[in-house]
């Protein structure tokens, strides 16, 4: 397997009393197999089950054909790709590209488009030329507001510059495939359009169309990336927490979360590539286990954000001297691709003796590991996931293995971990305000 995962640091025999007595897990045992089996059952319907987002990786592979000609179609008509989307139709994908455009091929650059930020769109608007220009609007209800407006803006914009015809050449759609109002443009102006598989949800999308178009149009390797999402979904088809990692790891954020009272959960990669990783896994957990339970407390860890080895210098006092509340996920870089000798000259010598014959990948690997032994020594729970590079393949390993651990945890939880109620019930009091509230700011033309 690409990843190596390494939990002992979860376990009591290293945090003491604050960890995992390895006896506790084994008498959780049966319940996991339950939840496995649960799970492993649904998925033998593809796309048409339940966890249909769980089989992605597989289900896809027959739609990489149109995948890739709807790219190449993309690729000869702009220099510049804005996909407007937002939460799981943009932060997994933005992540990706985040992680490896440095070291794509020439291609469109991307631009995304979230946030409802007037100044920022005016900003962008400025910076892109119509002709060179082209449009991804992704929303699987079809009907996501923040997603719409900006849609609207932009394609206005191509059309005052371009005529309706030509901007129209510029547009490409993804969303439900039978449904909502994209549906309905894309088929009333034949406008080009992937389908969002109806099983699967925004934030554990973005193995379908929903990640996989704009990305093959930047020149990702996306038939890697579901590759490595395959390798990691084969890891996981026992159903003992022994042999299957995503299980193991539900069932150690489950039994700290409720037993041992860790209610905040920091992810902390030490590579800056995987910066946007966090952003992604944060909503991935938020949204899926952030749920009530009836007669018991609510599930679900916060997710917080770090970053080593910044983060060593700001949260990290609070992490090892602050409530003993928190477990950590570390994600270690192995092998780095490039690197570099320390230059010393001989008075540096003399300040620095341990830097002598260092690399700069010897000083992010120190400052790893003093961090964890550091956490460790403080008594809080940590795990660590090891990856050999930042590719195609290892990103693909990554999204399944933390989607898989997520649908497990939410099962141990007893909740659905595929919903979102109260974010629904957000969207429908925005929606009030703006039918019942008189305009209270003055809009300017945002057109540049």
């Amino acid at each position: 397997m690409a990843l190596v995962i390494r939990t002992d640091n979860m376990y009591s025999d290293a945090v003491g009393d604050q960890g995992v007595h390895p006896a506790r897990i084994e008498t959780l045992a049966p319940r996991l197999k339950t939840v496995h089996a649960r799970v492993a059952e649904d998925l033998v319907q593809g796309l048409a089950g339940t966890y249909g987002c769980l089989t992605l990786s597989a289900t896809m592979v027959p739609e990489l054909e149109r995948i890739h000609e709807t790219a190449a179609a993309i690729r000869a008509t702009c220099q510049d790709l804005v996909v407007v989307g937002i939460g799981g139709s943009s932060l997994g994908t933005k992540a990706i590209w985040h992680a490896l455009h440095e070291t794509l091929p020439a291609g469109p650059r991307l631009h995304f488009v979230e946030n409802v930020d007037p100044y920022d769109l005016k900003l962008l608007l400025a910076r892109l030329t119509p002709e060179d220009t082209a449009l991804i609007c992704i929303s699987k209800s079809g009907g996501t507001l923040e997603t719409v407006v900006q849609f609207l803006v932009l394609r206005d914009w191509l059309i005052t510059h371009l005529g309706t015809e030509r901007a129209r050449r510029r547009q490409w759609i993804v969303t439900d495939p039978e449904q909502g109002w994209l549906r309905a443009l894309a088929r009333e102006e034949g406008i080009p359009s992937l389908p969002v598989p109806p099983s699967v949800g925004g934030r554990y999308s973005v193995l379908s169309p929903v990640g996989l178009l704009p990305l093959a149009a930047a020149g990702v390797d996306i038939d890697t990336l579901l590759a490595g999402g395959r390798e990691l979904a084969c890891v996981c088809q026992d159903g003992h927490f022994d042999a299957n990692p995503a299980l193991e790891m539900a069932a150690l954020y489950y039994l700290l979360d409720t037993e041992q009272d860790k209610r905040i959960s920091v992810m902390m990669p030490y590579v800056n590539r995987l910066r946007l990783f966090v952003d992604w896994y944060c909503q991935l957990w938020a949204e899926s286990l952030g749920k009530e339970r009836a007669g018991t407390t609510p599930a679900g860890s916060l997710p917080v954000r770090a970053m080593g080895a910044v983060d060593q210098h700001s949260q990290l006092q609070m992490y090892l001297e602050s409530r003993n509340d928190k477990m950590f996920t570390f994600v270690e870089l192995t092998h780095w691709e490039d690197d570099a000798i320390i230059p010393l000259g001989a008075a540096d010598r003399d300040h620095y003796p341990h830097l002598r014959h260092k690399t700069i990948a010897d000083i992010i690997d120190a400052e790893f590991q003093a961090t964890r032994e550091a956490i460790t020594d403080a008594r809080h729970p940590n795990l660590t996931i090891e990856i050999p590079g930042v590719n195609a393949f290892v990103l693909g390993s990554l999204i399944e293995l933390y989607q898989r651990v997520t649908v497990y945890t939410g099962l141990l939880y007893g909740i659905n971990p595929l919903d979102q109620p109260s974010v629904e019930k957000g969207k429908r009091i925005a929606i009030r305000y703006l039918q019942t509230r008189k305009r209270l700011t003055h809009l300017s033309d945002i057109r540049p």
